[in-house]
């Protein structure tokens, strides 16, 4: 089975405010697909529902079908696998909403790291290394 995405009558609310309507689109594997539009418009949005970004997301709320090969994304998907087959790369950042500890350490985790001490050492390399463990820390 070839890896595909499809969206079928997709809508996503954030609490009373209607962001998304009636998206329907297939994505085929190893083809091009673009999202162009103005700033606002709902791309990061849409994007952001692929890997269920929005779960953390206070009062977001999706109906409609979205499928990774057959398989419903929102039923019965294990997040973290999801996560390592549709990753994301946002142009500016794009932190989930929990701390800088926790957003740093998230990828670790989902890999099977539960050790707080090699966590620590984690999150404590990655801000050196982007130079702002002293304002972090």
């Amino acid at each position: 089975m070839e890896n595909k995405i499809e969206i079928h009558n997709m809508n996503l609310h954030y609490g009373d405010f209607h962001a998304l309507h009636d998206i329907n689109l297939d994505i085929k594997e190893n083809e091009i697909t673009a999202f162009i539009g103005p700033s606002g418009c709902g791309k990061s949005t849409l994007l952001r529902s692929l890997n269920r970004m929005n779960d953390l997301v206070e009062n977001c709320h999706i109906t409609g079908d979205i499928t990774l090969d057959g398989q419903d994304i929102y039923k019965n998907c294990d997040v973290n696998l999801l996560r390592k087959r549709v990753g994301m790369v946002f142009q500016k950042p794009n932190p989930f909403p929990m701390s800088i500890y926790d957003n740093i350490a998230y990828g670790p985790r989902t890999h099977g790291i539960k050790s707080r001490v090699q966590l620590d050492e984690i999150v404590e390399t990655s801000l050196k290394r982007a130079a702002i463990w002293e304002e972090t820390k």
